[in-house]
This record gives structure tokens, sequence and C-alpha cells, in this order.
């Protein structure tokens, strides 16, 4: 029954996105079904069109809700982030030198609409960004990172830079740029089931499977939390008495509820490709599988 709504939810969005010319604008419309409705998120390749197609999707709310049916949307424009450069700004009379973060501007730009925006690094974020970053060359490229980053989340946390043209980043943000936890557990996933060689790979999985089962089916592979340190953890530190995250658990944490999903996700992937491509492993390790 859920599926069946979703599809029909869908199938009306589109028909009045195109009747009102503004589908061939969508890079992406999806739906998901929860229990509060049914969440759905349109991307649109130019923000032209942005207040258009609000208010299609207001009219389907609308018309739904009269149905009983919860509609929970996000539309969203992409953005390209063109340019960023630091702005000097003066720092108190006789005030230290770190007292005052540093200040840096933003270009963006969606279809034909450019839009500034401006993005305050604070001191705190200086010292955990600076051994990453010594030159504002350097900490433009990470604010840069830092923008591309908030432009690509969607769901109802996404970031308008229309509506909030001022950014911070502070000691947390930083330390998500320094760390890049998604792309790190991303990468320890790749690292198990996707090293390089059919019989490297098929060593590298077995290998896991035998980790997680040596808990003797308490834990399952297809939990993302039951195996996430049985995953390749973090490397060293940068610098000397630098923090570190010692544990995929730490990176986990930092993670945006969004992309925990999507790494999730991606994670059963993997192990559903491995138990297609491996079928013993299903047969040898019963007891994390089932």
């Amino acid at each position: 029954m859920a599926l069946a709504t979703e599809d029909r939810i869908g199938e009306l969005l589109r028909e009045k996105l195109k009747e009102e010319g503004v589908s061939g604008q969508v890079e992406k419309l999806e739906l998901f079904a929860t229990p509060e409705g049914v969440l759905a998120e349109i991307v649109l390749r130019d923000t032209s069109v942005l207040e258009e197609a609000r208010k299609i999707v207001e009219d389907v709310e609308g018309r739904l809700e009269s149905e009983g049916i919860s509609l929970l949307p996000t539309v969203r424009a992409l953005w390209q982030v063109e340019e960023v450069q630091r702005i000097e700004i003066p720092s108190p009379p006789d005030a230290p030198s770190d007292m005052v973060g540093l200040l840096f501007k933003g270009s963006l730009k969606s279809g034909a609409r450019h839009q500034e925006v401006w993005v305050a690094v604070t001191t705190s974020a200086l010292r955990v960004l600076r051994p990453l970053a010594t030159s504002d060359q350097a900490l433009a490229e990470l604010v840069r990172a830092f923008l591309l980053h908030r432009l690509s989340i969607g769901g109802a946390g996404y970031w308008d830079p229309i509506r909030e043209p001022r950014q911070e980043i502070d000691e947390g943000a930083a330390l998500y740029l320094r760390w890049r936890p998604y792309e790190a557990l991303k990468t320890s996933i790749d690292n198990v089931f996707n090293p390089s060689g059919h019989e490297i790979r098929e060593k590298s999985v077995i290998r896991f499977v035998e980790t997680v089962n040596f808990g003797k089916g308490t834990r399952k592979i297809r939990r993302f939390l039951d195996v996430l340190e049985d995953l390749p953890g973090p490397g060293g530190p940068y610098s000397r008495g630098e923090w570190l995250p010692t544990s995929n658990s730490e990176f986990y944490s930092m993670l945006l509820e969004q992309e925990k999903r999507e790494l999730e996700s991606y994670y059963l992937d993997q192990v559903a490709k491995a138990e297609k491509e491996f079928p013993p492993l299903k047969v040898q390790f019963p007891a994390v599988f089932n």
C-alpha cells in the first residue's frame, strides 16, 4: 500500500510539474514513506523556477491532505561554487592577533542566478584547520569544500543560500572538514569490498566476514552498526599533540542523519554484491547472514 501511494504521488508531482513547464529543470525527484508521512525531495537545476516549483508542490500537498495523505516536501535548487576569496577585516585596537577569525566571500551560481555568501571562520576553527591549511589559499579551498558540503545536504536540513547568505565554520564544522568522516568511512567500506583484483577482493571479504563471525552469531553483517568497528579504522594524527578520532564510531558520530542513511545504504549494497559474487559465504558463515 505504501509503495502504491508513493508511486501515485510521484506520478502526480511529475504530471503537475510537466503541465507547468518545470519538469525539464528537475534533476531529481525522490519519495520515501515514513510513519509521519511521505517525504518528497525535488531538486532543480535552475533556481529561477524554484518558487514556481514550490507553488506546484504546495498545491499537490493540499490536494493530498484532503485525502488524508501527509506529504512532507523539500524543494531546492542545485548550486555551483564559482569562487571563494578571503576578505580582510580589521582587528580591534590592541587585540591579540588570534582574537578575530577570518571572513571569506563565496560566489555561487544556479542557472542564470548568481548569489554572494559570506563564511566566517572562528578562531577555534582556525586552530583545528591550520595544520591542514597553512595559507589563506588553502583555507579558501576548505571553505569551498564546506560550501559544497552544505549545498549537497538535502531533506529538511538543506541550506538555501538566498535566504541564509551567512554561514559560520565553528570548531565542530572544522573537525568535520579536517577529518572528512563520510569519505573516511566510505573508503573503509571500499577497502573491504572493492580492493583491486577478484582474488584479493574475495580474500578481503572473507577476512571481514570471519571477523564479524568471531562474535559467534551475536552480530549480523547486514546491521551496519554491528560491524562498524570491524571496518578499517582511522589513521594517525597529522601533527604532534593533535586530537584525532580513534574509532569508526567517533567518525560516525560526526555524520548528519542523511549521511548515516546514505552510508548504511552503500554498505548494504556492497554486502549484497559480495553475497552474489561469492555464494559460499552464506553457507560457510550462516550465523552472521541469518
